[in-house]
């Protein structure tokens, strides 16, 4: 019978443990963050998005995502649909995008003043809400509606393997529980994307309410980002940058 050593053991593991490529850290990116989206939207980008690639955010808004982004890090395409570009129509060659960031807004607003008493900020902070949808669905089914054109653009113009990262926020919808999360990440398969990570972000002050008599659902105090790769054909594993 042949016995190892304690060093032969430990050349052993060592092998195991060494990457072919980057240098080893205990610097991670986790799933979940108590901060801003401007602090967890460049730690996505360094995990999922080579430098110099192109990324078209489709609904840039105040551009928020990007305060923390060095400017020439990406080719960075920013349009959003009070400059004349809507999500669901983007300006773009098939296959010519690396990355495709969509933030449109969690809730619809079939008058363009819907949750004003206590949603103000939401209707001014997404410049986009105006986005109307083409078969005149309301509330939740208009969120969804809205998600599903934009990604099957975006499924148009990205490469294959091409990124999409997209916000999105679950929400309770005439009293009924809405995982809009799951609903995205099911649509996106059947056109051909793969979900391939989720990332959670925790607000730091408490969601405005009115008040209530009684609490059905708990009220929601985080969002999502997803991401998403498209793949062509039925095979094939997501690839990280280099």
């Amino acid at each position: 019978m042949q016995i190892q050593t304690t060093l032969e053991r430990k050349n052993t593991t060592d092998k195991k443990r060494r990457v072919r490529s980057g240098a080893a850290t205990n610097d991670l990116v986790v799933s979940a963050y108590p901060e801003g989206n401007d602090k967890v939207f460049p730690r996505i980008l360094d995990l999922y998005i080579s430098p110099g690639s192109t990324i078209a955010d489709v609904t840039f808004g105040k551009g928020v995502f990007w305060r923390n982004v060095p400017d020439r890090k990406y080719n960075l395409l920013a349009t959003d649909i009070l400059d004349g570009i809507d999500c669901r129509e983007l300006p773009y060659q098939e296959e010519s995008i690396d990355c495709v960031v969509l933030d449109p807004p969690y809730m619809h607003s079939p008058g363009g003043t819907a949750y004003k008493a206590s949603h103000t900020q939401f209707e001014s902070y997404y410049r986009n809400n105006g986005a109307g949808n083409r078969t005149g669905s309301k509330y939740h089914d208009a969120v969804l509606e809205l998600y599903k054109d934009a990604g099957s653009e975006a499924y148009r113009v990205l490469r294959e393997r091409g990124v999409m990262i997209v916000k999105c926020q679950d929400e309770v919808c005439a009293n009924t529980q809405r995982f809009t999360h799951v609903e995205i990440m099911q649509t996106y398969e059947k056109m051909g994307f793969v979900a391939e990570d989720m990332f959670v972000v925790v607000r730091g002050n408490k969601p405005g309410v009115s008040r209530t008599v009684r609490q059905v659902h708990a009220r929601k105090n985080h969002s999502y980002f997803l991401v998403f790769w498209k793949r062509i054909g039925s095979k094939g594993k997501w690839n990280p940058p280099t």
